[in-house]
């Protein structure tokens, strides 16, 4: 279970962009404010797909500035190295057994091992240095079940964590943009 549930806290961070900015379009006559006459339009919350999307095109839109800011400094040392990195981790999963939507993903799970695991995998993957030994992406999350919805759950947690723990936006995007490109690893439903 411990393995399984690691990369799932990895794709929490997705959901920073749950709330994406309303366009000109969401009003009758195309403004920012409705005009005399116009009939206020109810904002509509984006959809799963939507918010997805938005993340995906984010992360398209900034590959540049991120492989350049990874080459002058590693994300892994710009999010404060090991030690760092497990505290987000005790926060992200301490907000995921609180978290409705995904908190059933947490029964049995053993937090220390699994902060353990996941500091190993982050470590890996962002210029750490360490290996990871884990189960691959896919083994680890079949059996879940996990969907859209599930994945921007966790991501909710992952930046609420890094908004706590003061990160710059530029860290919690790319960050995003990894747990991204993981979605399809994670995600079968």
């Amino acid at each position: 279970m411990l393995k399984r549930m690691m990369p799932l806290i990895l794709m929490v961070c997705l959901s920073s962009l749950l709330a994406l900015p309303a366009t000109a379009g969401d009003h009758p006559k195309g403004g920012d404010h409705p005009q005399a006459g116009d009939h206020p339009k109810a904002a509509k919350a984006p959809t799963v797909e939507e918010q997805i999307a938005g993340m995906e095109k984010m992360c398209l839109e900034t590959a540049d500035a991120r492989g350049k800011r990874q080459e002058e400094k590693s994300l892994h040392e710009r999010l404060g190295g090991d030690e760092k990195i497990a505290q987000m981790f005790r926060n992200v999963l301490a907000r995921h057994r609180v978290n409705e939507s995904i908190k059933h993903t947490m029964d049995g799970v053993d937090d220390d091992m699994l902060v353990e695991h996941l500091v190993e995998f982050v470590s890996a993957g962002t210029g750490g240095g360490a290996t990871y030994t884990g189960k691959s992406m896919p083994e680890a999350h079949r059996d879940m079940n996990l969907t859209d919805a599930d994945f921007l759950a966790a991501g909710g947690d992952i930046v609420a964590a890094m908004q706590e723990m003061e990160y710059g936006q530029n860290e919690i995007d790319e960050f995003i943009c990894i747990l991204v490109s993981l979605k399809g690893q994670v995600v079968f439903k």
